[in-house]
C-alpha cells in the first residue's frame, strides 16, 4: 500500500435498508470535491507546492540552506513591521540576519510571558487581525494573534503531514472536538454553528461533541462513525480512549466501522493508545504535534509513532533539558522566534540531522513534581511516569492526579467490581521499577467522580493546589 491508509470510502454497510448517511453520504461525497477545489484553491496550490519542496530537497544541508534563507527574510520583515521584535533586536544585540541557521541556538528564548507583557503593543503593530484562544489546557485561557495567512499556512501544514498516509482534502473526518465555546451564546452563537456545520457538510466532515464523553454520548459517537465507513477520526487522546474502552467494554466489532485512520491531537500519546487503535480498529494511528500558536508542526507516518517536523514550516531544536524550542519560517502574522514550547520530546539515538524529529513529546515541563523517598531524600518525578503505569491498568478507565506539598493523591473511576485498594496495590508494584524507594505514604488514592475538562474540552490530568 505504500505506506498509504487505504480508502473504503466507497464501501457501503450491509443492510436491506439504506441508512440516511447511505442515501446522503455519496453526495456529500460528490459535492465536498468540487466545493474543495474551487473553494479552497489557494490552500491546496500551497499544499502542492509544499510537497513538491519536500520531494525535490531530501538533503539536509539543503534543508539547512533554506530553512537560514527563510528565517533571514522572516526576521527582516518581523523587525520591521513589529516594535516588539525591534526592541528585542535591540535589547539582546541580535544581528541583522544569520550566517546558518545553527545560530539561532544562539538566540535568546522567547517565552509566552515575553509576548503576554507586549501583548498590547504586539496587536496594536498586528491590526488588523482577529485572535485565536488556548481551552487552558496549560493554566489560564490565553490568546494569540492570527492573520488570513496564518490559516493558509496552517491549513497547508494539516494536509501536509496528513497526506503521508494517503489522507487529501474532502476525505471524509470525523472530528470530535471541544472548542464549542468559541462560538459564543444567544443567537449569534447559533448563528456561527449553523455556519460551521455548512462549511462542515461541504468539506465531508462531522463534527462531534467532545465535551459530552458519558457512556450514552460515546455510543452514539461510535454510532455516528460507523455510519461514515472510510472516515479519518480527529480527536484528543483521552476522547479516542474513551471511544476504545466503550467499543472493547461493549464486545462491538471495532473493525465494522471501517475507519481510515485516527489522529491523536492535544495530549501525550503513549504505546498503548497506538497498539488499541491498530487492534480494536483495525486502523492505522497517526499523531499530530501543535499547538496554538502554530497550528500543526509535526505528524507521524503511518508505519512509525515518531514525529518527523515540517522543516520549511519550523526550524526546530532542544536545549540541554530536552525543551522543544521553535521557530517560524513561513509568512505569519506574529512569526515565532526561538520559541519555547514548554514541551520536552523524547529524542531519536543519534539522530540529528534535518528534518527533525523526536520519538515523542514526553509532556510539559511543568508536569514535573517533587516525591519524597524513604529517608526523606526528594526527588524531582516526572508526571510522564505516573501516567504512563495508570494506562498500563486496563481496570483504571479514568484518573486525575493532584499534586500538593510532595504528596500526590491519584482519585480514579474503575471498572466493575474492582477494588481501590487492590489496584493502589498493582500501581505501586509497577511504580517501583523505576522507584524502587518511593516513600508509598505519600501517594494516596481515592474515588474520582467526575472528570474534570478544560474549557476546551479535554481532558485535565494534572492539578495543583
Amino acid at each position: 500500500m505504500n505506506g498509504q491508509v487505504p480508502d473504503h470510502q466507497g464501501d457501503a454497510v450491509c443492510s436491506i435498508w439504506p441508512t440516511r448517511r447511505q442515501i446522503t453520504g455519496p453526495l456529500q461525497s460528490a459535492i465536498s470535491r468540487p466545493v474543495v477545489g474551487i473553494g479552497l484553491r489557494r490552500r491546496l496550490d500551497l499544499i502542492a507546492a509544499r510537497r513538491e519542496r519536500h520531494a525535490a530537497i531530501t538533503d539536509p544541508e539543503l534543508m539547512a540552506m533554506w530553512q537560514t534563507r527563510a528565517f533571514n527574510e522572516v526576521w527582516l520583515s518581523a523587525t520591521q513591521r513589529i516594535r516588539f521584535y525591534a526592541e528585542w533586536k535591540r535589547r539582546h544585540d541580535l544581528p541583522d540576519q544569520v550566517n546558518e541557521i545553527g545560530e539561532l541556538a544562539q538566540f535568546p528564548v522567547l517565552k509566552r510571558s515575553d509576548i503576554d507583557d507586549s501583548f498590547e503593543t504586539i496587536a496594536q503593530d498586528l491590526a488588523p487581525c482577529h485572535f485565536v484562544y488556548s481551552g487552558g489546557t496549560t493554566g489560564n485561557s490565553r490568546r494569540f494573534p492570527r492573520g488570513s495567512e496564518d490559516s493558509l499556512v496552517t491549513y497547508a501544514n494539516h494536509y501536509l503531514g496528513r497526506s503521508w498516509a494517503g489522507i487529501s482534502p474532502g476525505d471524509s473526518i470525523v472530528s470530535i472536538w471541544g472548542h464549542e465555546h468559541l462560538f459564543g451564546s444567544g443567537k449569534m452563537g447559533q448563528v456561527k454553528k449553523i455556519i460551521r456545520s455548512t462549511k462542515d457538510w461541504l468539506i465531508n466532515t462531522q463534527r462531534l461533541n467532545a465535551y459530552r464523553l458519558d457512556k450514552a454520548s460515546v455510543a452514539a459517537y461510535f454510532g455516528a462513525i460507523r455510519s461514515r465507513p472510510g472516515s479519518v477520526i480527529i480527536s484528543y487522546v483521552s476522547v479516542i480512549r474513551k471511544l476504545l474502552d466503550f467499543v472493547e467494554q461493549s464486545g462491538i466489532d471495532g473493525c465494522s466501522a471501517r475507519v481510515r485512520a485516527v489522529i491523536f491531537c492535544g495530549e501525550t500519546v503513549n504505546a498503548r493508545d497506538i497498539d488499541r487503535v491498530r487492534k480494536i480498529l483495525s486502523s492505522v494511528p497517526l499523531i499530530e504535534y501543535g499547538m496554538m500558536e502554530t497550528g500543526a508542526m509535526a505528524y507521524s507516518h503511518p508505519e512509525s509513532s515518531t514525529l518527523t517536523f515540517f522543516w520549511d514550516a519550523f526550524h526546530c531544536h532542544a536545549t540541554s533539558e530536552r525543551e522543544l524550542i521553535v521557530t517560524s519560517l513561513q509568512p505569519m502574522r506574529f512569526p515565532l522566534i526561538n520559541y519555547s514550547t514548554e514541551d520536552r520530546i523524547e529524542p531519536l539515538n543519534s539522530v540529528t540531522t534535518l528534518p527533525f524529529r523526536c520519538a515523542r513529546i514526553s509532556g510539559r515541563k511543568s508536569d514535573i513534581f517533587q516525591l519524597k523517598l524513604h529517608g526523606g531524600q526528594i526527588i524531582e518525578v516526572n508526571g510522564e511516569l505516573i501516567l504512563e503505569v495508570l494506562d498500563v491498568i486496563p481496570e483504571v478507565y479514568a484518573y486525575i492526579i493532584r499534586h500538593k506539598d510532595r504528596m500526590l493523591d491519584i482519585a480514579m473511576q474503575l471498572a466493575l467490581g474492582q477494588e481501590l485498594h487492590v489496584i493502589r496495590g498493582r500501581f505501586l508494584r509497577e511504580l517501583k521499577r523505576d522507584l524502587p524507594n518511593i516513600d508509598e505514604s505519600t501517594i494516596t488514592f481515592s474515588q474520582l467522580d467526575h472528570e474534570p475538562q478544560t474549557i476546551a474540552g479535554k481532558r485535565q490530568v494534572l492539578l495543583r493546589a
